[in-house]
């Protein structure tokens, strides 16, 4: 039976570093994401056959239902064995409050963010749970800022330390069923998002954009930031069939920006 592994966000980024890894790692990967084009990008650059692009709202439980129904069937009967789950779609930005909903980008963060993890979990559960191996894996993307807050993101912060609960939570539920769930919790990483970000900053600073992004990296204790490709060895490890005994944890892969 050919083994699978989901990674939403996978058109970009961590989640296209990952995705490359788990295909070289021999699995058929399922890529999810809102934008077709990326995932397309994505699939082209992956090894081996068979890989299957979603283009579908992870925070729409029943259109991402169908849409998995549609490539696995049901659970335990097709020919694709569903042995790890990467929920790392997400976005994220400042927010602020304001009285006027459309000014405050909480809701849509979280809804991304928490309800997209929550669901991508739980509409894969049956298709872990009816995995022929002893143990199946569902990884999370959490952030370093689920460590310690900053101003201006408290929609990110917020739901980058919700998703850390929901790890637990469900580590506790679904042992029983062989499913190991953990989190990982990048710092500065090399991505569009972080670019953005170290924009953000330069501009508010009135600093160039390479001068702020030095000034970030000074405080590191490795001096650089990570790359995509770095967290996709920390989440390939954390779903190796080696790894049977890790759950419910936060894993730490941000250059030391913070030490537990």
């Amino acid at each position: 039976m050919t083994t699978a592994v989901m990674v939403t966000g996978a058109g970009t980024g961590i989640g296209k570093a990952t995705a490359v890894r788990l295909a070289q790692e021999g699995h058929v990967v399922l890529l999810v994401g809102r934008r077709d084009g990326p995932l397309k990008q994505t699939q082209a650059e992956l090894e081996g056959a068979g890989h299957v692009v979603l283009s579908v709202d992870v925070s729409d439980r029943m259109a991402f239902h169908s849409a998995l129904l549609g490539i696995m069937g049901q659970p335990g009967a097709g020919d694709m064995d569903l042995v790890g789950v990467f929920a790392n779609a997400g976005i994220g930005g400042p927010n602020g409050f304001d009285i006027d909903e459309s000014n405050d980008r909480w809701d849509e963060i979280m809804r991304i963010n928490v309800t997209g993890v929550y669901v991508t979990l739980q509409v894969c559960r049956p298709y872990l749970k009816a995995s022929p191996r002893e143990v199946t894996h569902a990884v999370v993307t959490s952030s370093v800022l689920a460590r310690f807050g900053v101003p201006g993101q408290s929609a990110y912060v917020t739901s980058k330390t919700a998703v850390l609960g929901l790890v637990r939570s469900l580590a506790v539920e679904w042992g029983v069923d062989g499913i190991l769930v953990n989190a990982i919790c990048p710092g500065w990483v090399e991505t569009e998002m972080a670019r953005e970000s170290i924009q953000r900053m330069a501009d508010a600073q009135g600093m160039s954009y390479e001068d702020c992004h030095a000034q970030q990296c000074s405080v590191l204790p490795t001096g650089k930031m990570s790359s995509p490709e770095e967290m996709a060895e920390a989440v390939v490890w954390l779903m190796s069939p080696g790894q049977t005994g890790m759950t419910g944890q936060g894993v730490d892969v941000n250059n030391g920006s913070w030490m537990s």
